[in-house]
């Protein structure tokens, strides 16, 4: 009986050092760490190709405050390290001082701004701002159940063109302007809009404007219905929105939004 207890208990000793050995092995065995962060990085040019330097490139959250800003370099190159994976509300590019309200040079080198939407940062992202003097506003892009199979983009466009010829007195100061009900929206009769999903063409089916109020005035917003892109991606699609203004010697302006495909439940097949 006492053999049969040594036994017993030098089992239990042996087993006791290996559980501890392999415990050690495996500690010690490198454990590959989940990445937490992405990279924002790309190029902002014109719409001939032409770099710009010292462009603001922001990522915002929802209340407009900056979570991450780089600028470009002489060739017009940005990258935006250590962005904590999740989803932001947009990016954001422009050389400051060619904001009309800055007041910091002539008229004819004024610019408004390129955002990107609903910036999906789950894994490295590359966006290539470019912006003139249309801008394209408070994009959002869904998908219409159970009609036509294609998609609606709504964007606001704004005019620098129709905001200077207020003179600078009425546009200068942005209360001002809204508390006037400057409208620097562009009329029907003069946009044109492209659309790419992941920079393939879309066949734009219809645009119809809408009207918008915002501070107080009317502004045209417009609601555009495009075909479905030809391919699915795993998760979403890039939306790149162009869009030409014919008026005041032609103003161009684009947006990108990142559509995230819905994960709906399918049935029994």
């Amino acid at each position: 009986m006492k053999a049969k207890s040594l036994v017993k208990s030098f089992l239990i000793f042996i087993f006791s050092i290996l559980l501890a050995a392999s415990g050690r092995v495996y500690s010690n065995t490198p454990v590959q760490k989940q990445q937490e962060t992405i990279t924002i990085s790309g190029r902002a040019t014109d719409f001939d190709g032409n770099p710009i330097d010292s462009c603001r490139v922001s990522v915002y959250y929802t209340d407009f405050s900056t979570a991450y800003s780089a600028y470009t370099d002489n060739n017009g190159y940005y990258s935006i390290p250590e962005v904590s994976k999740g989803k932001y509300m947009a990016v954001y590019a422009m050389r400051p001082e060619e904001y009309p309200r800055q007041l910091e040079v002539p008229e004819k080198d004024m610019r408004l701004e390129f955002w990107a939407w609903n910036i999906i940062a789950d894994k490295d992202l590359t966006i290539n701002p470019r912006y003139h003097r249309l801008e394209l506003y408070g994009t959002t892009v869904f998908k219409q159940n159970g009609g036509y199979p294609g998609i609606m983009i709504y964007t606001r466009p704004m005019s620098l063109g129709r905001m200077l010829s207020y003179g600078q007195k009425m546009w200068e100061n942005k209360s001002e302007a809204e508390a006037a009900e400057i409208d620097i929206s562009v009329e029907p009769d003069e946009i044109e809009f492209k659309v790419y999903a992941d920079d393939v063409p879309v066949a734009v089916q219809s645009v119809q404007p809408v009207m918008e109020y915002v501070g107080g005035g009317r502004q045209m917003a417009y609601l555009i219905y495009v075909d479905l892109p030809e391919t699915t991606p795993d998760k979403y699609y890039a939306f790149r929105i162009e869009a030409f203004n014919r008026a005041y010697g032609g103003e161009k302006g684009e947006n990108v939004y990142f559509y995230e495909i819905p994960a709906y439940k399918s049935g029994p097949q």
